[in-house]
């Protein structure tokens, strides 16, 4: 009789992810590439101001597409990036000894005459402060790189979600918004 219910729940735990509507995001169920996987790689990043953008790229290219950038793009991802550091723990000679980073990126990816995404991803890193001063920069040069690339995987899957809600219903109204970068170049050109 056991043997009965088991052979029942492994019918419904094959045939369950089928009947819900489950699709894979970054491929086919054959391995392929395609979904999710073949638009990452059809998205152009807009150059990123001052080193801390260039490496955000660099990142951002190595998750979207990894084989390089596409020549036919059919999404444009702009990124602005805001960094600022806070002294956290001070000794009593006023000299900090933990301090956090945070860098936040406005992110905005349109495509098809539509902003499929703006929104402000923000990451913070800690890092301590070493006595001599090559040590601590070289201790801020590695929470930046690490906050760098927890904002890169973040993007990324912000990204990949927008992509594939605007796949599944394009004419929602939300897709006709305009986007904070296209409001500004509005301003500077009156």
């Amino acid at each position: 009789m056991w043997w009965s219910r088991a052979l029942l729940l492994v019918v419904l735990m094959t045939l369950g992810p089928a009947g819900c509507g489950f699709r894979p995001m970054y491929g086919t169920p054959g391995g392929a590439a395609a979904g999710v996987d073949a638009d990452l790689g059809s998205i152009r990043i807009d150059p990123i101001k001052d080193r801390t953008g260039q490496q955000l790229r660099n990142a951002l290219l190595q998750r979207l597409s990894p084989r390089g950038e596409a020549a036919d793009y059919a999404y444009t991802l702009q990124v602005k990036l805001t960094e600022s550091v806070n002294n956290l723990g001070f000794r009593k000679d006023t000299y900090a000894t933990v301090a956090n980073m945070s860098i936040s990126a406005q992110v905005v990816l349109s495509g098809n005459n539509a902003t499929l995404l703006s929104d402000s991803v923000t990451t913070t890193v800690y890092f301590d402060h070493l006595g001599p001063r090559y040590a601590s920069v070289a201790m801020e040069r590695d929470a930046e790189e690490r906050a760098l690339n927890q904002l890169a995987d973040d993007i990324r899957n912000r990204i990949a979600v927008a992509i594939q809600r605007y796949q599944a219903n394009p004419s929602d109204e939300r897709y006709k918004r305009r986007s904070l970068f296209h409001d500004e170049n509005a301003e500077g050109r009156r």
